[in-house]
């Protein structure tokens, strides 16, 4: 399966990379025309990913019709609340067999559609969600990674998960596309509750409580949108929850940590150099899912509140702990 990767941030380079790795030629594509220059003159992305080299085989461009002529397998890594939009943008362009790859975690607002949802309205094509506990820096490092790759044809995601899988990078087929998808947006909004955690100052054993509490409200979750709520027990569950709550490498803990600290959103977006974090987003969209349900979800009505209405961090983590 020819491919190209939609999205050069972080992700989506360490995706380009790992697939080109393999000796194919494969194209990322990124909007900015001087940033796509520039990558494919330097071979590597300076802004996300300064000191990973790209393999021969990866070509950087900034026309989607280039990178999409002919590709079969295309990878979707753009943010979440422009995943609609740019989808369309590139649906005329897609090859007829064509099968998209969403690697983005997340929850539109106010339709409560999971991002392969949004892909396949947008493209009316295939769409299996890329997911588990895949920090880009190690990824690119080559150090050993496991993935699940979902969808509910079984043949299709076990053909897909082998254009992916090399010695360091596992992909795993798994059938439960709405439990994969739920888990890889809702751990975001636990991770942003974690990194509060950590800029408290408090330790392990709060941070494993409001953890655990998160693990609750992801089964929840995942039931009520119609997924199988075993698979909170795999990968994409609690492998992606621990990778996401306790590293350091984590954009969301790392977004919840510098609340904490009193820093204003905007400085923190600053600090980050532009890279997303989705559960700012996801929470949103899993609050007001709860509430048009009737699912009563404190660390995600807690999260919410401290994000959007002012609540403090202090005051909002004593609330939860004081649940556990």
């Amino acid at each position: 399966m020819s491919p190209a990767v939609l999205g050069a941030g972080s992700w989506g380079t360490t995706l380009a990379g790992l697939l080109a790795s393999k000796g194919e030629k494969v194209y990322l594509w990124a909007r900015n025309p001087a940033s796509a220059e520039y990558m494919q003159a330097e071979r590597h992305n300076p802004k996300y990913l300064p000191d990973y080299q790209f393999p021969p085989t990866l070509q950087v461009t900034s026309n989607l019709q280039e990178a999409l002529s002919g590709q079969q397998l295309v990878i979707h890594a753009v943010p979440s609340h422009a995943t609609r939009e740019f989808a369309k943008e590139y649906a005329k362009y897609l090859a007829p067999d064509a099968v998209v790859v969403s690697a983005t975690k997340g929850l539109e607002y106010g339709t409560h559609k999971r991002m392969s949802e949004v892909i396949h309205e947008a493209t009316n094509h295939p769409v299996a969600a890329l997911s588990g506990p895949n920090h880009a820096e190690e990824v690119s490092a080559m150090q050993p990674t496991a993935a699940v790759i979902a969808h509910p044809d079984a043949n299709l995601a076990e053909q897909v998960s082998r254009a992916f899988s090399t010695s360091r990078f596992k992909a795993y087929p798994r059938t439960d596309l709405v439990g994969t998808e739920v888990c890889g947006a809702y751990k975001n909004v636990v991770a942003l509750s974690t990194g509060m955690v950590d800029g408290l100052g408090w330790g392990d054993n709060a941070l494993a409580c409001l953890v655990t509490l998160g693990m609750d409200e992801m089964v929840a979750l995942t039931r009520a949108l119609g997924g199988d709520p075993r698979t909170v027990s795999g990968l994409a569950g609690v492998g992606d929850l621990v990778a996401t709550c306790a590293s350091q490498h984590s954009r969301n803990r790392r977004y919840g940590r510098e609340l904490a600290l009193g820093t204003p959103p905007e400085a923190i977006k600053r600090k980050m150099h532009g890279m997303v974090a989705e559960g700012v987003y996801a929470v949103k969209s899993f609050r007001q899912f709860a509430q048009e349900e009737k699912i009563e979800l404190p660390l995600t009505r807690v999260v919410h509140a401290i994000v959007y209405e002012g609540l403090t961090v202090g005051q909002g983590v004593e609330m939860l702990l004081a649940r556990i």
